[in-house]
């Protein structure tokens, strides 16, 4: 059995991250658009979008607005586990506010999937706009990595409805002692 302290370390430990990539993926996704030559070293590559500089930069922005909409449910994902690490920290595992964090997590990374899917349309027009008519692009695309992303907020809302389950079961017991 896991000690509590070493839960509330790791516990601490990870809200950290989810801080630190709260602040940093919408840098990154900014970053990316506004200095696409220059950012090639981070390997960031948004849904098979092809970014350069060439592009105009009114354009790229106009992308990055869009970007940025699934980016927010990542954020709103981040915020919500270092809020569900710091309540584990304390020691608050199946209060209702852990289990609305955690159901908070699942609703952001299945939506953050959806939006995803739908901005690729206005940003893949965006960036291929000054190609003139005829040579202009509407793309979508679902790969691997959606999957995995709708499966993990999948794995999260049960592991989440069953810690619910528990809280009530251990709630239902309480009474009859």
């Amino acid at each position: 059995m896991v000690e509590q302290s070493s839960v509330g370390g790791l516990s601490k430990t990870m809200a950290r991250l989810s801080t630190l990539g709260f602040v940093i993926v919408p840098l990154v996704v900014a970053y990316a658009f506004i200095d696409p030559d220059n950012s090639k070293w981070m390997m960031f590559a948004y849904e098979g979008v092809k970014l350069s500089s060439s592009q105009p930069l009114a354009l790229r922005l106009l992308a990055l607005v869009c970007a940025l909409a699934p980016t927010a449910f990542t954020m709103w994902a981040l915020w919500s586990l270092r809020r569900l690490f710091l309540l584990y920290a304390k020691g608050s595992v199946f209060s209702a506010e852990a289990l609305e964090a955690l159901n908070h997590v699942a609703v952001a990374l299945f939506a953050g999937v959806v939006v995803a899917f739908i901005m690729q349309a206005p940003i893949s027009l965006a960036l291929s706009w000054p190609r003139g008519a005829g040579h202009r692009e509407i793309s979508l695309s679902f790969g691997s990595g959606d999957v995995v992303r709708l499966f993990m907020a999948g794995v999260v809302l049960v592991i989440a409805r069953v810690m619910a389950e528990a809280r009530r079961v251990a709630d239902e017991n309480a009474k009859f002692v």
